[in-house]
C-alpha cells in the first residue's frame, strides 16, 4: 500500500515539476529580448465627411530623390517575443497614412516621418518594444482638392469637307473632375473631338448622319491624370455632308459618225432613223461643271467613231461615246447602241432611200 502511494506521488511531483519548467521556459521566452523585421504596406487615405473639401493624396516623387512610389517599409523591432507579436498584430502588415491625422489636410507637398508617426502611435505602443529603424523613414505626399469644370466640346473636320451646317457633339458639354493642381495644366477652355476622313467617306451626303464614340480629348490633360475623371470619354458627333455631286438631264444630243481617215469617199454610213439621237442622257458631276451643261455654256457631243476594221467588217452596231464634257463630269445613263447600216459608196443603195452619213 505504502508502495502505491509512494509511486503515485512520484508521478504527481513529475508532472507539477514539468508543468513548472515548461512555465518558467515560456515566461523567460516571452520576455527575452530580440530584434526583428516586419513588411508593411504603405496606404495613404483620405476620410470623407460632409462640408468637408473633397480630398485626394499620393505620394510625390523627385523632391526626396524618390522616381517610383514606396510601396512597402520595413520596420526594425526589438523587444520581447510576446511585444513583437502584439506588435505585430496591430500592424496588419500595414502602415495607414491618414490626411487630417497623419498630416494636414491642406493642399501642398508635407514630408512624412513613418517612424516617428509608429513611434507616436497610440495603436501601435506596446510596452518594452522599441522601433529601432525604419526604411525608408520619410516619404513626400502631395495633397490637392478635387475640383469639377465643364467644357464645351468642339468638333474637328478633316480638311477639305464641307458641310451644310455645323457639326455638333452630342452631349454638347462634358464634365471633367481632377485635382486643381491637374486642372491647371489645361490648355484653352474647350473640349474637341477628331473626325477622321475614313469616317466621312462612309457617310450618305445631304443627310443628317451620327459618328459615333469619338474620344474626348483636353489639352493638357488625360483620363489616365491623377484622380482624373472625365464624362463621358465618348461622344457622338452629328452631322451633314454637303452634296458634292449635281445631275442633270439632256433631252436629245444627235449623233454623228466619226470615219477613219481611209474610209472617207469608200463608205457609206446610215444611221437607224430611231437612233440619230441620244434621248435623256443623264450627267453626274460637280455642281460647277452641272451648271456649265445646264445652261448651254458647254454642249457634249455624241459620236459613233468607226475604224477601218469596223467599216471593213460591216458592223451593224457600236456604242456611243459622249465628248466635251466640263471636268468632273461623268455620264450616268446606260450604254447607248447605235445600229448602223454601212455599205462601199460604189455599192448601190437598195431600196431604202437612206441617204449616206459622213463625218464633217
Amino acid at each position: 500500500m505504502n508502495e502505491k502511494r509512494t509511486f503515485g506521488g512520484q508521478v504527481r511531483t513529475i508532472g507539477i515539476v514539468t508543468l513548472i519548467t515548461v512555465m518558467v521556459w515560456l515566461l523567460a521566452e516571452s520576455r527575452m529580448v530580440r530584434t526583428q523585421t516586419l513588411e508593411a504596406q504603405v496606404v495613404l487615405t483620405v476620410i470623407e465627411s460632409a462640408g468637408r473639401d473633397r480630398l485626394v493624396v499620393r505620394q510625390a516623387l523627385g523632391n526626396d530623390g524618390l522616381r517610383e512610389p514606396v510601396r512597402t517599409v520595413s520596420i526594425d523591432v526589438e523587444g520581447s517575443t510576446a511585444g513583437i507579436d502584439r506588435f505585430a498584430r496591430a500592424l496588419q502588415n500595414q502602415v495607414e497614412l491618414r490626411v487630417g491625422r497623419d498630416f494636414p489636410a491642406t493642399r501642398g507637398i508635407h514630408p512624412l516621418d513613418i517612424q516617428a508617426l509608429l513611434r507616436d502611435s497610440t495603436e501601435m505602443k506596446v510596452h518594452g518594444l522599441i522601433i529601432t529603424d525604419v526604411s525608408p523613414s520619410v516619404i513626400q505626399v502631395e495633397v490637392d482638392e478635387l475640383e469639377t469644370r465643364e467644357f464645351p466640346v468642339r468638333v474637328l473636320m478633316p480638311d477639305g469637307v464641307e458641310l451644310d451646317g455645323a457639326p455638333r457633339a452630342e452631349p454638347t458639354f462634358v464634365r471633367v473632375t481632377a485635382p486643381m493642381g491637374v486642372l491647371a495644366g489645361i490648355e484653352g477652355d474647350e473640349a474637341y473631338v477628331r473626325v477622321d476622313q475614313s469616317e466621312i467617306v462612309e457617310l450618305a451626303q445631304g443627310r443628317l448622319e451620327t459618328i459615333p464614340g469619338l474620344v474626348i480629348e483636353l489639352s493638357g490633360v488625360d483620363q489616365s491624370d491623377w484622380a482624373t475623371l472625365i464624362e463621358p470619354i465618348q461622344v457622338d458627333v452629328l452631322v451633314t455632308v454637303r452634296t458634292l455631286t449635281e445631275n442633270v438631264s439632256i433631252a436629245r444630243l444627235p449623233v454623228q459618225v466619226l470615219m477613219a481617215p481611209d474610209g472617207i469617199g469608200n463608205w457609206r454610213v446610215v444611221i437607224d432613223d430611231a437612233d440619230k439621237d441620244l434621248v435623256n442622257v443623264m450627267f453626274e458631276g460637280p455642281a460647277e461643271g452641272i451648271a456649265l451643261l445646264k445652261s448651254g455654256e458647254v454642249r457634249p457631243r455624241a459620236i459613233v467613231d468607226l475604224s477601218f476594221e469596223d467599216l471593213g467588217r460591216r458592223i451593224r452596231s457600236k456604242s456611243a461615246q459622249i465628248l466635251g464634257l466640263p471636268p468632273g463630269c461623268r455620264v450616268v445613263s446606260p450604254d447607248f447602241t447605235v445600229n448602223l447600216v454601212i455599205s462601199p459608196i460604189d455599192e448601190p443603195t437598195g431600196t431604202t432611200g437612206s441617204p449616206p452619213t459622213q463625218t464633217p
